[in-house]
């Protein structure tokens, strides 16, 4: 149950592609495509799909995609009242050398660079500001939509409340900062998250004793060294429920868990859903109109 691929075709006079959806409800499939994406919903309710995230949606939801995330919308079975929704696409390389010499646009060049994570702009007044401008785009010539486009993506980057929405998309991002200990402990989970990781191991090639090395990774990773290990897995096994039919125990097996209700319990506490119920989904989401 792999996402599919969607090319998109932008008008030769135009890296900005506008427009208004309208139907029954969401047509798209669980895909992905090189373009970021900025939808801003006015009518219609149900689930959305973005990376490892899955929440519901209003209207007034406003969300940006990053390039090659995997995202759908959803409508909940026997939902028939219509939907309505703004989207913005635009290629990766349209504002790339804009923004990167232009040392002014650099909080929009941060957004994006973590757009992949999937950013919902929480404020409701701000998103319905925000909403009613993309609609005024609409109309607007190639030349004028570009112009009032960087605007509104100038106060997007400003916005302060947002939410990153996939597990996948928070990874820890490297910087000048980070040191080897940091791309150490990255390695090693990635090389060790089937097998039981026990703390003192991953200490020891740090070279910290448990007690700095716990200090160390809280500050370079906002959170424990074992919220960050769960995060870690199952982020491996919402991939294995979406590519694979694998059984449960097989793929709680593989990500590290040996205990089955355990691992029961941390997806349901990651993901807000059973194992069952986020599979059920992602089928869904490739098959939208199976009953």
């Amino acid at each position: 149950m792999k996402p599919q691929l969607e090319h998109i075709t932008h008008d030769i006079d135009s890296s900005i592609l506008a427009f208004l959806f309208e139907d029954d409800h969401f047509t798209a499939p669980w895909h992905y495509h090189a373009d970021y994406e900025l939808t801003y919903i006015l009518k219609g309710s149900g689930i959305r799909h973005i990376g490892n995230n899955i929440d519901n949606f209003f209207p007034g939801d406003l969300v940006l995609v990053g390039t090659n995330t995997p995202h759908c919308w959803i409508n909940e079975k026997g939902y028939n009242d219509g939907v309505q929704s703004v989207c913005i696409q635009w290629e990766a390389i349209a504002l790339q050398d804009f923004l990167n010499t232009n040392k002014e646009l650099k909080a929009i060049k941060k957004m994006l660079d973590i757009a992949s994570s999937g950013i919902k702009f929480r404020n409701s007044e701000f998103a319905s500001s925000i909403g009613n401008r993309l609609n005024e785009l609409l109309a607007l010539s190639p030349e004028k939509k570009l112009i009032r486009f960087l605007d509104i993506l100038c106060d997007l980057s400003n916005c302060e409340t947002i939410e990153l929405l996939s597990v996948e998309g928070n990874e820890f991002q490297y910087s000048e900062k980070t040191d080897f200990r940091t791309k150490a402990i990255l390695d090693y989970l990635e090389e060790n998250y089937q097998k039981r990781i026990i703390l003192e191991d991953v200490a020891d090639i740090t070279h910290l004793s448990v007690g700095a090395f716990c200090k160390f990774f809280k500050k370079q990773f906002n959170r424990s060294f074992t919220n960050y290990l769960n995060e870690f897995r199952i982020r491996k096994t919402c991939i294995l429920l979406q590519e694979t039919n694998d059984k449960l125990s097989d793929i709680s097996f593989k990500c590290g868990y040996e205990n089955m209700s355990f691992f029961h319990r941390q997806f349901k506490k990651y993901m807000n859903m059973t194992p069952h119920e986020y599979r059920k989904t992602i089928f869904k989401s490739v098959h939208p109109f199976t009953n």
